[in-house]
């Protein structure tokens, strides 16, 4: 593989970009993925994810996707400028659990199950 298509496979230059949409719409409220949770149902890397997520004026959900320690990634912003609450407070009161700042392990679905999101 040369290194053009290499560097567009990593950082989505070109990307199609629907199944990122797709998914964390279909995470039902009280669960969270993780960006690399998605990449690896739409076959990328979660940098780009992340990357295309903080960039895109559609994030249905975004909330619910974190990083690897269950946080919210730090350049996250409401695409309603008039909201302000943190992405934990929002998914506490949609059932998911805390250990201090770091959203529950449990409450993220596997791999395989986010696959079978994108095909309803």
């Amino acid at each position: 593989m040369d290194l053009v298509r290499l560097a567009n496979q990593l950082y989505g230059t070109g990307k199609d970009w629907a199944s990122l949409h797709i998914l964390p719409n279909a995470v039902p409220a009280g669960r969270c993925i993780t960006y690399g949770d998605v990449a690896a149902v739409i076959g990328s890397h979660a940098v780009p994810v992340g990357t295309h997520l903080a960039a895109c004026g559609q994030r249905p959900n975004a909330w619910r996707v974190l990083n690897a320690a269950g946080r919210a990634g730090s350049g996250f912003r409401w695409t309603d400028p008039i909201r302000i609450e943190p992405p934990a407070d929002v998914l506490r009161a949609e059932g998911v659990r805390f250990d201090a700042d770091a959203a529950d392990p449990t409450a993220r679905p596997t791999v395989d199950n986010l696959g079978t999101l994108l095909d309803r």
